[in-house]
């Protein structure tokens, strides 16, 4: 080839070069731009505001980096598509990938030992293959986190609730809720050690409390139900069916009788893809994605919003009815406001408060069909006197949920603590 030839070429090489970069560049001023990434249910870099401070230190320009990585023209659906290219040619990086003979050992059970097996702990061996990503389990095109905390953090988690009943007691009845982890209830014997028991570490929470404390044993009403739409595929949080079976086991512990769900009317959010496939992409996720029910009950209801001030409290809705997408599961309550009230036409005198995280969304409206009065409270968020705030609202009850999770978590356990603060 002569030299003239490679030239051209050379330079048809630099003119679709620089064309597709001010291409690029032209579509990412002019495309309108997004406050908020679906794909990564994250809010989008702004574009920075100019001050001399910024510019001499050159964090202007860095902020100016940001944005344009966060404003790329057709940013998800480039994400989407090299996270489909990487997972077709089972690229796996860091991950680790489990692949093991099909385990035979259940052959010659009878069906009444295979039984008590799968009611007592792990399920039999199907041949299934899991797989570590982000430090989640998918297997069978689910995700799942791992449990693995320690008898000390539980131990610590106890000791929190035992210094709110030596405040309250006995004016005001506590009770104790752990929510088991969904992988207690789907691993089976291969895959049995790549978490810890969930029962052993709520048995060792429940042996450190006070007798006076009432517990509840949602786990056992949970596992007799395993077989059911109790957990999310893709997300991390339990269903409402989950979280329905759970306030069936609190009725029996606070002497109260549950509400049926055969005569409820409710809504559906579909396509739900949650939080473990937005990390961890995996296409078998997002083949089957969630929905989300929620009841719809009869019994009239006031909702009110609250905030730090004692008294203050705003007329709403129980439910955010827009809540869509990623983002369904804020349907329940709002999402993770720090305190909210209801108020029903019952007279029976039982007003409750209830300390969650946002496993308790889901679980607190069904409250509403047995108490006057049901405050919620987010751990996380909320600053005011809650003390104080129980007396003023006459609460003679109060509830402590947690997933098992947040029950060995330093964190939220400082946080409970610092609600007496």
């Amino acid at each position: 080839m002569s030299e003239i030839a490679n030239k051209k070429i050379h330079l048809v090489n630099v003119i679709v070069f620089c064309s597709l970069l001010l291409t690029g560049g032209v579509l990412s001023l002019a495309m309108k731009k997004q406050s908020v990434s679906v794909m990564e249910n994250r809010k989008l870099a702004s574009f920075p505001t100019f001050s001399d401070s910024t510019f001499w230190s050159g964090k202007y320009f860095k902020a100016i980096n940001v944005w344009y990585a966060d404003n790329f023209p057709l940013r998800d659906q480039w994400i989407s598509t090299a996270t489909s290219f990487r997972n077709k040619l089972g690229f796996q990086s860091s991950e680790i990938k489990m692949y093991d003979e099909i385990n035979d050992a259940d052959a010659g059970l009878t069906k009444d030992t295979i039984r008590k097996k799968i009611d007592d702990g792990p399920l039999p061996d199907d041949g299934a293959v899991g797989e570590i990503k982000k430090k989640v389990f998918v297997f069978k095109k689910r995700a799942f986190e791992m449990f693995g905390g320690g008898p000390a953090m539980g131990k610590s988690y106890a000791d929190v609730i035992n210094s709110y009943n030596k405040i309250l007691s006995p004016g005001i009845q506590v009770y104790n809720l752990i929510i088991p982890v969904a992988l207690e209830f789907e691993i089976t014997e291969k895959y049995a050690k790549m978490q810890k028991p969930n029962r052993p570490a709520i048995e060792n929470i429940y042996n450190s409390l006070d007798s006076n404390i009432k517990k509840v044993w949602a786990i056992d009403e949970i596992r007799k139900h395993r077989t059911e739409y109790i957990y999310f595929n893709t997300d991390h949080h339990w269903t409402s069916l989950g979280a329905y079976y759970a306030y069936r086991a609190f009725c029996q512990t606070a002497g109260m009788t549950p509400v049926s769900l055969d005569t409820i009317p409710s809504k559906t959010k579909p396509s739900f893809l949650g939080s473990l496939y937005r990390l961890t992409r995996d296409a078998g996720l997002q083949s089957n994605p969630d929905s989300v029910r929620y009841y719809l009950f009869r019994d009239s209801l006031n909702f009110f919003i609250g905030s730090n001030a004692i008294g203050n409290w705003n007329k709403s809705k129980m439910y955010s009815e827009g809540a869509s997408g990623p983002n369904s599961y804020l349907v329940f309550l709002q999402g993770d406001l720090p305190i909210v009230k209801m108020e029903t036409q019952h007279k029976n005198g039982r007003k409750i408060a209830v300390v969650k995280e946002s496993y308790g969304n889901a679980f607190a409206p069904f409250l509403i069909n047995n108490y006057e009065k049901v405050i919620v409270v987010d751990q996380r968020y909320y600053t005011g006197d809650f003390i104080k705030m129980l007396k003023a609202e006459g609460i003679n009850e109060l509830l402590f949920i947690n997933n098992i999770f947040a029950a060995h978590t330093p964190f939220h356990i400082d946080k409970i603590k610092g609600l007496k603060k």
